[in-house]
């Protein structure tokens, strides 16, 4: 009988929503085996499960109130082929060459937006063609610099080659779900060396906190991700995410837990973020080298993330903030959001329940980033 509860429980698991759901139905069964087993021993240990389960939703429950609701909850998202990007032995996931791939957002049944990504011969998204010889530009990142929700002429790189008449060679390299790991990677594995006989002018990039967490690999969609640990202040790639869990259990223990349980996620929090920021930089500033060593070229990010003008808006702004006095400090040209958007009504700025920019923001960006550029 006792084999029996287990397995209802396990097959609960499998299909239930979430954990939550899976500590409710172990409660149930649980009171259901102090019941119908016999012998004390089976009904005390039977009770001690229920209250094991019980503990564990209460505990997660409480987690979830401390926790701020993320940006896009409700959103349902779809794409057409539905495994996008699809896997990739280098970087975890990358578009394929010469593809295409369908995207639909709904919210509560309402249609947001319907567009169909291209990518060309450079699994680069498509832009504006330009002459050949022209001065190139790369625009490395993850949705914000894709343009995600957004049809392809309206993505950062696309509009900065517009309003330069393209006679440049702007390169949409995003990938929605990348970090700074994945760029740094792509520059030593050799993925960019295609440009190096190009005249590349600028490196583009764009932060945003949720990248201090894609470092680490705490994301469901990394764990074939690019993995990075510091030697030395130096950061060093040791394979991806999940290659390191399997041969560090506890590591890979800890994380399966704190991505069913939020409490536990917790744990070590503090410290974990400290070492979140020292790997960002570290990153930042590996990404800063690579792009000069390469190619010649300057790093230039474009930020959405709070500075000392921030009043508002952002959780943890004392761990923030110094970040990008540490960014100033590697001589990395800064070009803020905020700067460009602060007397613009947010509704025209950000795709509603979804968070990503509109094309107007985009637009403020490029002309921004043609002026820093003193280009015609």
């Amino acid at each position: 009988m006792a084999a029996g509860l287990l397995v209802l429980l396990a097959i609960g698991a499998a299909v239930l929503p979430s954990a939550l759901w899976a500590c409710g139905l172990a409660a149930v069964l649980a009171l259901a085996g102090v019941v119908l087993l016999r012998g004390d021993r089976w009904r005390t240990g039977a009770l001690l499960a229920a209250a094991f389960a019980v503990s564990l939703a209460l505990l997660d429950v409480f987690a979830g109130f401390l926790t701020p609701a993320p940006i896009g909850q409700g959103l349902v998202k779809t794409t057409d082929p539905k495994w996008w990007p699809p896997p990739d032995p280098v970087l975890g996931f990358r578009p394929r060459p010469n593809s295409e791939v369908i995207a639909t957002a709904t919210f509560g049944g309402e249609l947001l937006y319907r567009h169909t990504y291209h990518f060309d011969a450079d699994a680069a998204r498509v832009t504006p063609r330009a002459p050949a010889g022209a001065d190139t530009y790369l625009f490395l990142g993850d949705s914000f610099v894709f343009g995600q929700g957004l049809v392809d002429e309206q993505s950062l790189a696309a509009q900065f080659a517009r309003l330069n008449e393209d006679k440049l060679h702007a390169v949409n390299l995003g990938v929605p779900g990348y970090g700074p790991n994945h760029l740094v990677r792509a520059f030593e594995a050799g993925l960019l060396d295609r440009y190096a006989g190009q005249r590349v002018k600028a490196v583009v990039t764009w932060i945003i906190p949720a990248h201090l967490a894609r470092v680490t690999g705490d994301g469901s969609w990394l764990g074939s991700s690019p993995r990075y640990q510091l030697e030395n202040g130096v950061p060093r790639y040791t394979g991806s995410f999940d290659a390191y869990r399997w041969t560090h259990p506890l590591a890979g223990l800890k994380h399966l837990l704190g991505e069913q349980f939020r409490f536990v996620d917790a744990i070590g929090k503090r410290q974990r973020q400290q070492e979140q920021i020292d790997l960002f930089l570290a990153l930042m500033a590996r990404l800063q080298t690579l792009a000069r060593d390469k190619f010649g070229a300057p790093l230039i990010v474009v930020y959405s993330w709070p500075d000392e003008a921030t009043q508002g808006g952002y959780a943890d702004m004392e761990r923030l903030v110094p970040v990008l006095g540490a960014l100033r400090k590697l001589g990395i040209p800064l070009l803020s959001v905020d700067n460009l958007t602060s007397a613009i009504n947010v509704s025209q700025l950000i795709i509603p329940h979804d968070g990503h920019p509109t094309a107007l923001v985009y637009e403020l960006i490029a002309r921004d980033l043609k002026r820093r550029l003193n280009l015609p």
